[in-house]
């Protein structure tokens, strides 16, 4: 299975409204790109390392609103942070975990919802995850866009969009540098998430 085969198969589930099969695959996109970087780390390293090297690019697809870099979510998952608070590569390695069937992984449970954007794109109470499927839009980008994967081909006439702009898969593979140049006309300006009293009931689970 290639870092190709798997976002084909997150878009044609994308296509096909099946959110949490579109999440699944990306986040396997994602994690056989980690392994082409950085093939002497662990598995959760490997993939928080990468997801937090493009950490602006998941933020732009996923939910340009929302600084992802700052923001941390009190959802009960492993984070090797100081404090223990996990970050968006955190919870989304879990998620990828979660959705392997690996359900110690959020023992609060996860549910990912349609990509509606007047629904919040997270959802956190006492440590039950609702995820916005949009998410795999940003992990997607952080797949297709990462110089590991020039070479890689999926066929077709997939794309991905940003604002305006419409990205054909087939010549967009590993222009992360180029996207980012893109970014840079992003009129809108990210803000850090506050769960305020949903951080009571958090516990670090290091």
């Amino acid at each position: 299975m290639t870092v190709g085969d798997d976002v084909r198969a997150a878009l044609d589930h994308w296509s096909a409204r099946e959110w949490t099969e579109s999440v699944a695959r990306a986040c396997d996109a994602v994690a056989g790109t980690a392994t082409k970087r950085y093939p002497d780390l662990g598995k959760a390293a490997r993939f928080t390392r990468t997801v937090r090297s493009g950490v602006d690019i998941f933020g732009a697809m996923a939910a340009a609103d929302i600084d992802f870099a700052r923001s941390r979510l009190p959802v009960p998952v492993d984070s090797r942070l100081p404090g223990g608070k996990p970050d968006i590569a955190d919870v989304l390695y879990a998620v990828h975990r979660y959705l392997d069937g690996e359900h110690s992984a959020i023992p609060g449970g996860c549910v990912v919802t349609a990509p509606v954007e007047t629904v919040p794109m997270f959802h956190i109470h006492r440590g039950h995850l609702r995820m916005r499927a949009s998410a795999a839009l940003g992990l997607l980008a952080v797949a297709v866009l990462a110089p590991e994967n020039k070479g890689e081909s999926i066929g077709g006439s997939y794309t991905l969009g940003w604002r305006q702009h419409v990205f054909h898969i087939i010549g967009w593979w590993g222009w992360q540098d180029h996207f980012r140049e893109i970014l840079t006309t992003n009129e809108v300006e990210p803000q850090e998430l506050d769960f305020g009293p949903e951080w009571a009931h958090w516990e670090s689970v290091r």
